[in-house]
């Protein structure tokens, strides 16, 4: 979800900092990409016990290297270049310091969904009523978290069957099916709950304070374990099992991907590859073997 932030800088914080934010506000960041920006940015300052911006290019090169070296993950790698890159381009005006930094190359991995049954069993396994309703529409809509926290009540069009997501990952605003089921199953947490929210759907520590991710993930965790299922699978597991799921009970990979917000149908298609459905029509040749038939 990308928002603005409406305070300026704290005038307590380094003036560098101050810059860096201005400059991400000005850029629409969503406010996890920045919180990720300026924890690298200090993850580098504390490396060298100095600014960021007396660094050399070897010494930004060294950091860089240090956290592959260290077992970095290519994406995150990948995301704290991408820090790098703005910092010193779009902040500091000294592009030459990040000119040489490349992108590493990242495994593409089939996704690795859970079973309906296992969701199924993950949903009964959650207590509370919030966390229930809120992993129900997640699944329901193949969302991010980042969506369903943001999930607002006027988000929810029953008489269309339809979520409104405001603000998808790269400030992406879209339309997703909601079942009727779920439609129903949402008046039935609505009228349990008290005190009612008058715009999250989903609260935290209070109806007007929208609950967190970690808080999410956290209940997703204990429902998982107590359903006896693999710690393998994450909150993004429901948003990956039913994108899987609707291509297994034949939906088009055109409305899948309008579906997940994807921009690519690329990405959508790496569902339907988890699956293996697409290769079901297929008449092998080597079915034909005489040898083989005997």
């Amino acid at each position: 979800m990308t928002t603005t932030p409406t305070r300026t800088p704290s005038k307590s914080i380094s003036p560098l900092r101050a810059r860096m934010i201005e400059q991400m506000r000005m850029a629409n960041l969503s406010e996890s990409t920045q919180r990720n920006y300026i924890g690298y940015i200090k993850g580098l300052a504390r490396r060298y016990n100095t600014s960021p911006d007396r660094l050399s290019e070897e010494q930004v090169r060294n950091w860089v290297l240090e956290r592959i070296d260290q077992g970095l993950a290519p994406a995150t790698t990948n995301a704290m270049l991408s820090t790098l890159r703005f910092l010193y381009r779009e902040v500091l005006d000294r592009p030459e310091v990040v000119g040489r930094l490349r992108n590493g190359k990242r495994p593409r991995r089939l996704p690795r969904p859970m079973t309906e049954a296992e969701v199924e069993r993950l949903v009964s396994a959650t207590l509370d009523l919030r966390y229930r309703a809120a992993i129900v529409l997640t699944y329901a809509a193949a969302l991010r978290i980042s969506e369903t926290v943001a999930v607002q009540i006027a988000d929810i069009k029953a008489d269309r069957k339809l979520l409104h997501i405001r603000s998808g990952k790269g400030d992406v605003e879209r339309m997703t099916p909601l079942p009727e089921p779920v439609i129903e199953y949402l008046r039935g947490y609505w009228q349990a709950l008290w005190p009612r929210p008058a715009t999250w759907l989903f609260y935290g520590s209070s109806p007007d304070v929208p609950i967190t991710p970690k808080t999410l993930r956290a209940a997703f965790n204990k429902a998982r374990d107590r359903a006896g299922i693999a710690e393998q699978y994450s909150f993004r597991s429901l948003r990956t099992s039913a994108a899987t799921h609707w291509y297994e009970r034949g939906g088009q990979i055109d409305v899948i991907q309008d579906a997940l917000g994807h921009r690519s149908p690329e990405t959508t298609r790496n569902y339907a590859r988890a699956t293996g459905k697409m290769f079901e029509a297929l008449n092998h040749p080597v079915s034909g073997f005489n040898l083989l038939n005997a």
